[in-house]
């Protein structure tokens, strides 16, 4: 199980938050419980908020280079012209949009390293929104069922990993109707 998705400096890019295809790649690859004890970790990054979660055919990599090449064709990829483009914007950030019709969002990064934070733009074409938890939650229940093979885990089992690794409060049901219940049909049956 990787720490984050492998993408060029200088882009900033939380595919734990953002990105489905890393996410269920992942999930994949989680095949042991030393692995499944050490993604409590992992899922911290994901924060506590709504985001919106790129379900699209792109790939981390493609989608920095789309962008390093937007930078380069508007001559603002250094640091400071970068920063320079995004100031000049009342929000201190910018929207574009990518082949897939995506809208994606740049701003400025935590680090001089990588200094071009992306994230899926909000309510974005071939995204969908979510809550931390509940993204945390879906990925929780099949790292455990791909490591456990168990692939009927119950509201009981649920709600005892959401206690253990989220320290959240149980859930009252999951359907069809509810964000998990939705979520957890995607993460099921969308390659």
């Amino acid at each position: 199980m990787e720490e984050n998705c492998v993408v060029p400096i200088p882009i900033n890019f939380n595919c734990w938050k953002h990105h489905y295809s890393f996410i269920k790649g992942q999930i994949a690859a989680s095949t042991n419980q030393k692995e499944f004890r050490n993604l409590k970790e992992r899922l911290l990054k994901i924060g506590n908020s709504q985001m919106d979660l790129y379900v699209g055919t792109l790939t981390p990599g493609l989608i920095s280079r789309f962008i390093i090449n937007y930078l380069k064709s508007l001559k603002v990829f250094e640091p400071e012209k970068y920063n320079s483009w995004l100031t000049t914007e009342e929000n201190n950030f910018r929207l574009i949009k990518l082949e897939d019709k995506s809208i994606w969002t740049l701003r400025l990064g935590t680090t001089t390293e990588r200094y071009v934070h992306i994230h899926p733009g909000r309510h974005s074409p071939n995204t969908i929104r979510v809550k931390a938890n509940t993204l945390k939650t879906a990925i929780l229940v099949f790292c455990h069922e791909n490591i456990y093979d168990n692939k009927l885990i119950s509201l009981e089992q649920i709600n005892t990993l959401r206690k253990d690794y989220l320290d959240e409060p149980p859930l009252k049901s999951v359907s069809k109707e509810t964000r998990l219940g939705k979520l957890l049909y995607l993460f099921r049956n969308k390659g």
